[in-house]
């Protein structure tokens, strides 16, 4: 794992959720087995689940979103994420995971509002 490959991934991932393309956007986690968006949240485990959770970008009013690696550890990720959604600015973290093939087999997100 490179930055470049990161950044990337990360640049796909918000371009999907900006243009709210669901599809598109759950294709980048076909191998996930463990996606929690939230660590109070029960964590999804199937693309099914994956898939209906984003569907609720379909009603929001997505203003700007931004990514920014902080940290790569062999297959591991960190990056800072800012959403500005509704008039509400949101922030957290992302902890992606990727086998050796660079499929994403791990994501968890913390988030808060500002």
């Amino acid at each position: 794992m490179n930055r470049e490959y990161a950044e990337q991934w990360l640049s796909k991932l918000k371009e999907h959720w900006f243009n709210k393309d669901i599809e598109s956007a759950v294709s980048l986690f076909t191998k996930t087995i463990f996606y929690q968006e939230t660590p109070f949240m029960k964590p999804y485990t199937t693309l099914d689940e994956i898939r209906e959770e984003w569907q609720h970008i379909k009603n929001e009013n997505i203003q700007n979103i931004e990514i920014k690696v902080l940290a790569i550890d062999n297959f591991t990720i960190i990056a800072q994420w800012t959403l500005k959604q509704n008039d509400i600015d949101y922030d957290g973290i992302y902890e992606i995971k990727f086998n050796e093939d660079l499929e994403c087999i791990y994501f968890k997100s913390w988030e808060m509002s500002k």
